[in-house]
């Protein structure tokens, strides 16, 4: 698939950019989290983000000018720098490490993703609404709706608490 607007491009560059920086967010989170449960959620929610990035990698990468597709090899250390660096996450480059520190509790921690993941399903219904093709809108139709799932798992996370 080629890209016949520049929009398109930098649409799906964002895209990545929020799944990329997401995967970071909640690996971090998982690895300060103490509680098990939710643990497990943050680590379920960084292994679909890392999905979400191979979605879009398998698509668009080539044709969008990334290069070669990420490998799992690649992330791993890009989590790593991650966790040691200034790193972009969502679409605005911040210091993750900062921002877990300043969200001093699980609850201000649930209360941002829920937020975060709610702008992340609204972006994809954009996209899905401005998609070229009726492949490109089923699939940001289906990143949106997992997003949703992630607010829900999120929700009720910040029900138990």
């Amino acid at each position: 698939m080629t890209f016949k607007h520049l929009e398109e491009k930098e649409a799906v560059e964002i895209a990545s950019l929020i799944e990329k920086n997401g995967f970071a967010f909640y690996s971090i989170l998982a690895d300060k989290t103490e509680d098990k449960k939710i643990k497990a959620v943050f680590k379920r929610l960084a292994k679909d983000e890392k999905k979400h990035m191979k979605i879009l990698e398998n698509k668009y990468y080539p044709e969008a000018g990334f290069g070669e597709q990420v490998t799992d090899e690649e992330i791993a250390i890009e989590d790593y720098v991650s966790r040691s660096a200034d790193p972009k996450i969502f679409t605005e480059e911040i210091d993750v490490e900062k921002l877990v520190r300043a969200v001093d509790s699980i609850k201000k921690a649930v209360i941002l993703a829920i937020h975060t993941e709610r702008y992340s399903a609204e972006y994809f219904e954009g996209l899905a609404k401005k998609a070229s093709t009726k492949e490109g809108t089923k699939m940001y139709v289906e990143l949106a709706d997992e997003e949703r799932e992630h607010v829900k798992a999120l929700e009720d996370i910040l029900k138990s608490l």
